[in-house]
């Protein structure tokens, strides 16, 4: 089954959901302030780190930068702090690294200078962005983690943000980039227990430097869009069921890059059984069809099938688990003249937030699965990783969080050279409240990778400060 790819459909959807002009900035979530902003690729721990969208310091999942007995009460205004239509945010930041194109040998430090200022609308108002999207680009329909449901009761809500990212290089003026994102959802519940969704997400990004980058002739840039509609249905008291289709476009500025072109066409069926209020168990199938714009020897269907809880205990306890069994199998069955050969394999998805006292709290995602080639010597690779978050509030003005994340991508080579990357990093940050809309926030990251190919070793160290802003 051909399908192509769906940059109109994708223009549509986002004039459906009211989106905004925006680039490519990652909704940052701090203490309870939403802000928008970006690093330089940094990891949160409420994504993998293999998203390739840049993300800023904060480790924390929430979205307010207000904490909750600092809000104001009144509910009237336009404007974000009470919890208005529209939100503005703003971040600037500065940055070091000791390492910018991750290399193993001739490391080029640098200082960045990121300005991130970010728009966001929802109606009915509130206080709390209601999607969190984590796109990337390898992982089959472009999204790594199972979207989380939406927990609304309002019968309809809308919403959407836009954001850019300023970048600045101090080593090269012309690795100067301006990126951004445009995001937004539409939901309706109906009366019947029928609900109706619709999220987009459009991306312009560049991917991470690393020995696979031609500096000077490509910067890796490329747009992509994620589009998913939903029918959710709660048929019983005990039953429900979900129908996802989801459409995933991904298109690099250079043509070096050709190779990654592609369009994911993605249908997933859901069947629960609510065991409790609390408790659901549930079986998925889900069928991926993949087709490239030029390597169209990587063409692919993929056949998923997961069994997995959501357990939502307490206030304290969030957990979504599924572990299934994931099939590939490439158009061009040739493996002789091609080089590839069709996967099978476990895939897992859990995503855990435990919160031991009200000040402190820890996240874990982990996540296996057969994703898309990043490596033109490659056709695939299989991607085992773990991110866990850990958060202290001191005080009612100082936050500390550590985020440490361990992640193994073995690659299937079409050359005789294997390839095997491990990459560890950890990041220590601290966040300070100087007023109920403003924040500080300095961080350092390690970072390291080992590759059976020393081509794609680096250690890099990175110290990050910044402000935020927001109503």
């Amino acid at each position: 089954m051909k399908f192509y790819s769906a940059k109109t459909l994708c223009t549509g959807v986002a004039i459906l959901c009211g989106l905004n002009l925006v680039g490519n900035v990652q909704a940052m979530q701090i203490n309870s302030l939403k802000v928008v902003g970006v690093g330089n690729k940094q990891t949160p721990t409420d994504v993998p780190p293999t998203q390739d969208v840049p993300m800023g310091q904060s480790t924390e999942g929430q979205v307010s930068l207000l904490p909750e007995e600092a809000r104001p009460t009144g509910d009237d205004s336009l404007f974000g702090g009470q919890g208005g239509y529209l939100h503005a945010n703003l971040m600037v930041q500065e940055e070091y690294t000791d390492n910018l194109y991750n290399l193993n040998t001739d490391e080029t430090s640098t200082f960045i200078t990121t300005v991130s200022p970010a728009l966001w609308f929802s109606l009915p108002r509130k206080k709390e962005i209601p999607v969190s999207m984590a796109p990337n680009n390898t992982s089959p329909g472009g999204m790594a983690l199972q979207l989380k449901d939406y927990e609304g009761t309002d019968r309809y809500q809308a919403y959407s943000l836009g954001g850019l990212d300023f970048e600045y290089y101090s080593e090269d003026s012309e690795l100067n980039t301006i990126n951004g994102l445009l995001e937004g959802l539409f939901r309706y519940n109906m009366r019947g227990g029928l609900s109706l969704q619709l999220v987009d997400r459009f991306t312009r990004d560049q991917d991470k430097y690393d020995a696979g980058s031609v500096v000077g002739v490509s910067e890796d840039q490329f747009d992509s869009n994620v589009v998913l509609a939903a029918a959710d249905y709660r048929m019983t008291e005990k039953l429900r069921a979900k129908f996802e289709y989801s459409n995933f476009w991904l298109d690099y500025e250079d043509d070096v890059n050709i190779f990654q072109d592609r369009a994911d066409n993605v249908f997933d069926l859901y069947g629960y059984y609510i065991y409790s209020e609390k408790t659901s168990f549930f079986l998925e199938g889900k069928y991926v069809d993949v087709q490239y714009d030029a390597a169209t020897e990587n063409d692919n269907t993929q056949n998923f099938v997961y069994g997995g809880i959501k357990w939502d205990t307490t206030d304290k306890v969030s957990l979504m688990a599924k572990v299934g069994w994931q099939n590939k199998e490439y158009e061009n069955d040739d493996a002789a003249a091609t080089g590839r050969s069709d996967y099978d394999g476990l895939a897992v998805d859990v995503q855990a937030s435990y919160d031991f006292t009200e000040k402190t709290g820890m996240s874990l995602d982990l996540y296996r699965t057969n994703e898309e080639t990043d490596s033109v010597d490659a056709s695939d690779k299989t991607v085992l990783g773990a991110t866990l978050g850990y958060k202290q509030k001191f005080s009612e003005k100082i936050t500390g969080t550590m985020a440490f994340s361990l992640e193994d991508v073995e690659y299937t080579q079409l050359v005789e050279q294997d390839r095997d990357d491990t990459t560890f990093s950890i990041q220590p940050a601290a966040q300070y409240l100087f007023r109920e809309w403003l924040m500080g926030e300095v961080s350092y990251q390690f970072e390291k990778r080992d590759s059976s190919d020393d081509l794609f070793d680096y250690e890099t160290n990175t110290v990050f400060a910044n402000v935020k802003f927001a109503i």
